[in-house]
């Protein structure tokens, strides 16, 4: 290696480094990482693998680390961090020798440059997640392999092969992909004189990992995240690739602009291995990725592809084999530049919350609680109390008085909370789940005045005064009018119990208030909340409030919210929905009304409805 080569590696490596450690411990810690974090409190390495990773879609590696690592030196944000830092770090080094090996010098500065500086590779290598691990073997990996592939190698690179691949498969599934695709593709290059060499490496791999697969045929029956991640578009590859290059035109443009550069400074002979090959290992993992994801269960992720997003910039500069040194030096310096400038001052990746928050949340639940002297109802929604309390109980041990609002007994047990409540103030927090806009709406029922609200990527808090609901600005009288239509035959009056419409078998639609969409989109209304007050329904019921939109033209749009999770009994009892009036060029008219789609017979007492 060159002195002018050395000082330009040595720079790239202090960029990578100081973009991966600068802050690394400050942000919050994401729901991923809380959950590993949550899934350490095992007494012997058996109960980890069998209680703490087997229930996870992920291999061992990375709970491995966080179990020593927080057993001996605690867990803080940075213990829990830096050993994936400082992983991230190794595998830009060994991405530019995998490229240097692969192609030449001048193109591993260049590939090195981008994936020192780019957002996507320094943000999964900050996280306490497989993800920097995946990148450290794979490239690891694909070095020796290269080396192997091309008859560079060294005796020992075969056993070196046989141990990154076996960690590639004990890190990240889709690292272990891209491992069982580099082995594979190898039987068809390395020759028959050092095939048997290379398949007893493989072998060497797969005894390695042989122990953990009864936890991986486990984890493979599981499932994966499919319950929230839906199928891949068939635009998925072109938007991972903008994503991947920090979303700006002008960079990937600039980058692809390098990269034929360099075809045009030497013409050499195009070579299968050297201008095709990392296209190919490209694209494999996506495209395995993809069909899977869309027969069988989704898992395609832009995080998945970035153990493989190295062999993309290999192909990018595959063209830049040793010539003119100082040409290259000074276009590793334009792309360095240019790309941590993209990355940290325009991309504003340093300012920007990448993951839903708890840190934030925690803070301002506390002082927030202190403002207004403990008068007030905590109500967070997280998927383990122990997310939010990591952070709560560094700040100051603080009991939330519910934990869980968007599942299955959620509503109800949030409902309960607020209408026995007898504090002035609710503060509701939520991270990393999914909302639903009831749940404010339930709040809003006995806190509606609104105070302060913080709002993060996929994260909230906010606190609300009690106070009662206004007036609604439509209720329904039990009459006939241009705007409520019913069946009178169905309304009872007595003077003990006052007066109810009956919904049943015979009469499915509840009373139907209508108007026009212009009135409403003239005020700025965008949302509608709808609040009844029922009697006679059970928790399981499919009673529903429907919205139907039409416009001019004719077009229809027809949704609905079931009011079962939020019903607690038989007897008396509300339930309020909230709908978000969808875009229309020339709109005509919407109803609302209550449904049983089944005829289960109940009453309504009251149904009033506001505009926001």
């Amino acid at each position: 290696m060159s002195k002018g080569e050395k000082i330009a590696l040595s720079i790239i490596l202090l960029v990578a480094a100081v973009v991966r450690i600068y802050g690394f411990s400050d942000f919050s810690l994401s729901n991923d990482e809380l959950s590993a974090l949550a899934r350490l409190n095992y007494d012997s390495f058996y109960d980890l693998i069998m209680q703490g990773v087997r229930i996870d879609g992920h291999p061992p590696a990375a709970q491995v680390i966080l179990y020593y690592m927080t057993r001996l030196f605690g867990d803080s944000v940075f213990v829990v961090r830096f050993p994936f830092v400082l992983a991230g770090i190794a595998s830009v080094y060994f991405v530019f020798r995998m490229a240097k090996e692969w192609i030449s010098t001048s193109a591993a500065l260049l590939v090195a440059a981008l994936f020192a500086t780019l957002a996507f590779p320094i943000l999964y290598s900050r996280l306490a997640r497989p993800y920097a691990l995946g990148m450290l073997f794979v490239s690891m990996a694909s070095f020796f392999w290269i080396r192997i592939v091309k008859k560079k190698e060294k005796p020992s690179d075969f056993v070196w092969l046989a141990l990154s691949l076996a960690m590639c498969g004990f890190t990240h599934y889709f690292a272990a992909l891209v491992g069982a695709i580099l082995s594979v593709t190898g039987f068809f290059l390395v020759g028959k004189t050092r095939l048997g060499k290379y398949a007893l490496a493989l072998v060497g791999g797969f005894i390695l990992f042989a122990p953990y697969i009864p936890v991986f045929l486990f984890q493979l029956n599981t499932g994966g995240v499919g319950q929230w991640l839906g199928p891949p578009e068939n635009d998925w590859l072109l938007n991972h690739i903008y994503y991947a290059f920090n979303n700006s035109n002008l960079l990937l443009a600039f980058a692809v602009l390098l990269g034929v550069g360099g075809f045009a400074i030497r013409n050499s002979k195009k070579s299968f291995i050297n201008h095709v090959l990392p296209l190919l290992l490209f694209l494999f993992p996506f495209l395995i990725g993809f069909f899977y994801s869309r027969w069988v269960n989704p898992v395609l992720q832009n995080s998945t592809l970035v153990f493989s997003f190295p062999f993309l910039l290999v192909f990018l500069f595959s063209g830049w084999e040793n010539g003119k040194r100082l040409v290259a030096y000074v276009a590793t310096a334009m792309l360095l530049s240019v790309t941590a400038y993209s990355t940290a001052v325009h991309g504003k990746f340093f300012k920007t919350n990448h993951f839903g928050v708890f840190k934030e949340l925690a803070q301002h639940v506390t002082e927030w609680n202190k403002e207004v002297e403990n008068d007030a109802l905590l109500i967070g929604d997280y998927n383990s109390p122990f997310y939010i309390h990591y952070y709560l109980d560094r700040i100051e041990p603080l009991e939330l008085d519910l934990y869980r609002t968007s599942d299955d007994e959620g509503s109800k047990y949030l409902k309960h909370a607020v209408s026995k409540s007898s504090d002035s103030y609710a503060i509701y927090s939520w991270s990393t789940i999914n909302q639903s806009p009831e749940i404010q709406e339930i709040i809003r029922d006995q806190f509606h005045e609104e105070v302060k609200r913080e709002t993060y990527f996929n994260s909230e808090a906010i606190m609300f005064r009690q106070s009662p609901r206004p007036k609604p600005d439509a209720a329904f009288a039990f009459e006939k009018s241009k705007t409520w239509n019913l069946n009178p035959e169905k309304i009872e009056q007595d003077s003990a119990i006052g007066i109810r419409i009956v919904i049943d078998s015979e009469s499915p639609f509840g009373p139907t208030f209508q108007t026009e969409l212009n009135k409403l989109l003239d005020k700025g209304v965008s949302e509608i909340v709808t609040r009844i007050e029922v009697e006679g329904l059970g928790t399981e019921t499919d009673v529903q409030i429907v919205y139907e939109q039409t416009n001019e033209e004719g077009g229809y749009s027809w949704e609905s919210d079931k009011i079962g999770p939020q019903i607690i009994s038989k007897d008396s009892d509300w339930a309020v929905c909230n709908y978000l009036i969808k875009p229309n060029e020339n709109p005509g008219e919407i109803k609302i009304y209550p449904w049983s789609p089944n005829g289960e017979a109940f009453t309504i007492s009251k149904m009033e409805i506001w505009f926001r």
